[in-house]
């Protein structure tokens, strides 16, 4: 089954590539690994805003981890063309912006490499760091960085 269709049975669809909000390109790939810069967790024009807090609804920590799944995705489809030539997702970094106190960033966190995998099955297992910040862009939530190595 394709990436494609993993995502319209999950009832998911990759947003429009993300545009650069600054002076970077969405995506360097260099000797065969791409480096997808990081994404906020942004729909549409707005985003979902942190900080985190323990009473924070699961479905909002949700939303937050998989649209920037998407749209790093997006990013990264555009750079190569075909998400099937993704041969493996390497690295994902995520900067939680929480309130004081807040250590539940792996969890967050587990809700994106969980779609990674339900996407991609083994080639989506990957290493990961998980990252308490004071603040993010536009006060996003979540901020998302993927390393995939690619053919």
């Amino acid at each position: 089954m394709s990436i494609r269709e993993r995502l319209k049975l999950l009832g998911l669809q990759l947003p429009d590539a993300p545009a650069p909000k600054g002076d970077y390109v969405p995506v360097v790939i260099h000797s065969g690994v791409a480096y997808v810069s990081g994404q906020v967790c942004r729909l549409a024009d707005s985003v979902i805003k942190g900080p985190a807090r323990a009473d924070m609804p699961a479905e909002t920590l949700i939303l937050a981890a998989r649209t920037c799944v998407l749209r790093a995705l997006s990013a990264l489809e555009q750079a190569i063309g075909d998400l099937e030539c993704v041969e493996r997702i390497l690295f994902v970094r995520g900067f939680v912006y929480a309130e004081d106190g807040y250590q539940e960033y792996s969890k967050i966190l587990d809700e994106a490499s969980r779609l990674l995998i339900e996407l991609f099955g083994e080639r989506g297992q990957h290493a990961r760091s998980a990252l308490g910040v004071a603040g993010l862009p536009g006060s996003g939530l979540l901020e998302l960085e993927l390393v995939a190595a690619v053919r």
